[in-house]
């Protein structure tokens, strides 16, 4: 569980660090782009279309990098 805690912070870290456009997928395929403000053990807390979005990290699924812009 560690491992998988150290993989998630160094890449939530890296998003949060250079201000990268992201995608976040939801289990429930629900789709939110934005840029990831901040996030601890249990939620993200994303920036997306002029407003603050606080996501429980057990409702992702997956993170990409929105190369749309």
């Amino acid at each position: 569980m560690t491992t998988q805690n150290n993989n998630q912070d160094q890449f939530l870290g890296r998003f949060k660090a250079e201000k990268t456009n992201v995608i976040v997928f939801l289990i429930n395929g629900f789709q939110i782009k934005g840029v990831i403000e901040d996030f601890d053990e249990s939620t993200v807390c994303l920036f997306s279309q002029e407003k603050q979005h606080l996501i429980y990290k057990h409702a992702i699924s997956t993170f990409t990098i929105d190369d749309s812009e």
